[in-house]
């Protein structure tokens, strides 16, 4: 049952992620005391360094969308070339269509900036410590565990001897690499990342061999070179249909993959991570209610990915074959909106 949240005392926040690391700042920034609890013994996504993307497909531009949430880091790059495979047919898409940031442990990720601001603005951490998410106000805890129904699984490797635009994104879309999902190389500082992601096999060891199969591609293995892998990503998220109905527990509010905040189409759960954190801040500091902020932010979104979800589960590399050579060989971003809408991938 929704209510209207207020939360006089101390916030505590269970998880360091990025919904928790937002929320954190946010409420320090508002003047609340706010104390951050998480497992681990150091601050580092699950999924270890790597670069992520926060999908330009909306009605507005989705870095201005976080900015007026209270996020106020820059991206290292913005894309502007995605090109996509299938098995038969290649395009282009021209356009800012990603804005990239680095995940880890180096002073450029948005981790640790995050993490820095949130000290500088008063916020204690407890790490190596669980707190029982029961009593906590926030729960960021990311996915639960043994639920996840994304996975992603490849590498990271060296900028040096490798072929790769630092504007430009590859993405493939073959049943054979990455079921029902996609293989994805992105560019990043000093070293860029290539995995795939998918919602059909979710056993790491083999989405994984699958991965290195598809590095014979020719082009894929043009854009390699020579580089050196510097270490392995495996990547668990999780999506809900309808995550607002649930984002309330027990008098806490469930942010991110916690609540299954997640992209249902092409897994980029950064947006929905500070959405929430930023959010589930406001009801505690604002008295509002969390359940309603959501629906007023999101809407329907979640149930119609979800229902996109559900094809591109079935879709067969004939489907993707179709899918890709009906954007022509070059599209631009503004083109491609039109023609996919909520089903923009």
């Amino acid at each position: 049952m929704s209510r209207f949240w207020y939360v006089p005392g101390t916030v505590r926040i269970v998880g360091a992620g990025l919904a928790g690391l937002t929320a954190a700042v946010i409420l320090a920034r508002g003047g609340r005391s706010v104390e951050v609890y998480e497992k681990k013994t150091r601050l580092l996504p699950s999924s270890g360094p790597h670069t992520e993307g926060i999908r330009n497909y909306g009605a507005i531009d989705a870095l201005h969308e976080l900015r007026t949430q209270g996020f106020e880091l820059e991206p290292f790059g913005v894309v502007r070339r995605t090109i996509r495979f299938s098995p038969k047919f290649r395009n282009v898409l021209h356009g800012p269509a990603y804005y990239l940031f680095m995940r880890g442990r180096e002073d450029y990720t948005v981790d640790q900036m995050l993490y820095a601001r949130a000290k500088q603005n008063g916020v204690k951490f407890h790490f190596g410590r669980t707190h029982d998410p029961l009593n906590a106000d926030i729960v960021a805890t990311g996915p639960p565990r043994d639920q996840f129904n994304i996975l992603g699984a490849g590498y990271t490797f060296t900028e040096e001897g490798s072929h790769l635009e630092p504007d430009t994104v590859y993405a493939l879309l073959d049943n054979g690499t990455a079921p029902g999902g996609y293989l994805v190389i992105t560019p990043g500082i000093r070293f860029h990342s290539v995995y795939s992601v998918s919602w059909r096999e979710l056993r790491f060891e083999k989405l994984l061999a699958m991965t290195e199969a598809a590095f014979e591609i020719p082009w894929i293995r043009a854009i390699l070179g020579t580089s050196r892998w510097v270490s392995k990503i495996n990547g668990r998220a999780y999506f809900v249909r309808d995550p607002i109905e649930s984002a309330e527990r027990r008098g806490s509010l469930l942010v991110g993959e916690a609540g299954g905040f997640q992209d249902a189409i092409a897994g980029f759960g950064f947006r929905y991570a500070v959405l929430t954190g930023a959010l589930a801040a406001r009801a505690i500091m604002d008295g509002q209610d969390y359940r309603g902020l959501l629906k007023g932010k999101f809407g329907d979104e979640f149930q119609r990915a979800s229902d996109f979800r559900g094809w591109l589960n079935r879709a067969t590399n004939e489907d993707f074959d179709k899918l890709v050579a009906s954007m022509g060989s070059e599209i631009t971003l503004e083109e491609y909106l039109r023609q996919r809408g909520s089903r923009a991938l």
